[in-house]
């Protein structure tokens, strides 16, 4: 053990092994890394000489990544502190917190539902009283905020989403998006944002009308592993860091979820059940409070067994220390068929097409039995091949409209393009067979 005292600012746990080879003694040395509470550790009583183990050298630690050593060693999080930039009559966007509230009644009944908002604010800890003021918690701001909170307290935005059509695999220009969706609202809001998105660029198989609501009952497959990789993304974030935002990217092969902020919890034990220490506990509560994601501890565990469920490869879960992130990928199975639909009643006939864009329209429009890539393309009078992949191509299979012959090589020289059975009633809809 290296005590702390005037050389390095924390106890380091130490670990020594001698070796014996060719007749001579090496001594090894391991050094323990240090729970968050006891970091970051400098040398001599000077925190600019922190330094940060990454690959097999020792670096020197930028002023950014000693600011997230110190938040995650407070015993205060971040969403529990008070916030004073802006006015309580101007903090909040009145709409979110009735979304909110209407969420939060029908889970839970027995509560007043004419209580007023600051009263039920107050009650479950997101107003505070100080110097005989309410002020709301930096957590109630990032949930409820108005724009004018929510800018005043995260410069920088909430979500980046992307929609991308290639693999993940492939090396193309990381501007190259379908669509694109960046958030600067609260997180109510910024849900809401996403999942218009969501349902808009998925393939929605149609199964039957909820006969409470007369809606479509059609959300897609793995819809709750989405909702909840989303609200973990929005919840465990570092919100702190306003040099780096949380980032979902749509590839053609799955859904990658990347967050500044590592998990608090050992890599080896993100899976396991029960209660873990949390970045933004007040935030987390907010959101289970209304059955929006999982009870602690479950969410992961969900995610790995509905998605291995569906078919779909195990997630891919990186908790990197170093860098202070955490990502999840969903990666997708190419082999699979898509879900058959439930019947339907000759009373409801639903429209089973997806809205499209312009460009994935005039490919449907224009593929006819099989056909290769250089055909689609003169049929279509380009001649910008990755235009083509990007804004056709791979966004028509992103919809579910257009699938490889050959799909374990989509790069095969044999490689030919087809119509699935939705893309087939989406042409004849449109008047294009």
């Amino acid at each position: 053990m290296l005590h702390a005292g005037q050389k390095i600012s924390h106890d380091v746990d130490v670990s020594e092994h001698r070796y014996e080879h060719d007749g001579k003694s090496v001594l090894a040395f391991r050094v323990a890394e240090n729970p968050r509470t006891r970091k970051p550790v400098y040398l001599d009583g000077d925190i600019r000489r922190t330094f940060l183990r990454k690959g097999g050298g020792d670096y020197r630690a930028h002023p950014h990544e000693i600011e997230r050593m110190l938040r995650d060693a407070s015993a205060d999080r971040w969403d529990g502190d008070v916030f004073t930039r802006v006015d309580l009559d101007e903090v909040f966007h009145s709409a979110s917190l009735k979304w909110y509230r209407d969420r939060f009644h029908a889970t839970n009944p027995g509560f007043d539902v004419e209580q007023p908002h600051h009263d039920f604010l107050y009650e479950w800890g997101y107003l505070v009283k100080e110097g005989g003021k309410l002020l709301p918690t930096r957590g109630a701001v990032a949930l409820f905020g108005s724009l004018r909170g929510v800018r005043n307290l995260i410069p920088k935005p909430v979500l980046d989403v992307r929609f991308l059509g290639y693999a993940s695999t492939e090396d193309f220009d990381a501007t190259r998006w379908i669509d694109r969706l960046l958030s600067e609202v609260n997180i109510i809001e910024t849900w809401q944002q996403l999942l218009a998105k969501y349902l808009f660029f998925m393939p929605k198989t149609f199964r039957d009308i909820d006969p409470a609501t007369l809606e479509r009952r059609d959300a897609p497959a793995g819809f709750r592993v989405f909702r909840e990789a989303a609200m973990n993304l929005l919840i465990h974030q570092d919100y702190g860091d306003h040099s780096r935002k949380a980032v979902i990217e749509f590839f053609a092969d799955g859904i990658k979820f990347w967050n500044p902020g590592d998990s608090f919890a050992d890599e080896r034990h993100l899976l396991d059940p029960g209660e873990k220490d949390a970045r933004n506990p007040a935030i987390a509560m907010a959101i289970r409070r209304i059955g929006m994601c999982e009870q602690a501890g479950t969410g992961l565990r969900m995610i790995q067994r509905e998605w291995q469920a569906l078919g779909h490869p195990r997630p891919i879960n990186t908790n990197d220390r170093v860098h202070k992130s955490f990502s999840t990928f969903l990666q997708e199975s190419r082999a699979l068929a898509p879900l058959p639909a439930a019947p339907v009643t000759p009373e409801v006939t639903p429209e089973v097409a997806p809205e499209v864009t312009p460009e994935v329209g005039r490919l449907v429009d224009a593929l006819h039995g099989e056909m290769s890539r250089e055909e689609i393309m003169a049929a279509l009078r380009l001649r910008d091949e990755k235009h083509f992949r990007v804004s056709y191509q791979q966004a028509a299979i992103r919809f579910g409209l257009v699938e490889w012959t050959v799909p374990d090589k989509p790069n095969s020289r044999l490689q030919r393009y087809r119509l699935t059975k939705t893309g087939k009633e989406l042409q004849a809809k449109r008047g294009g067979a």
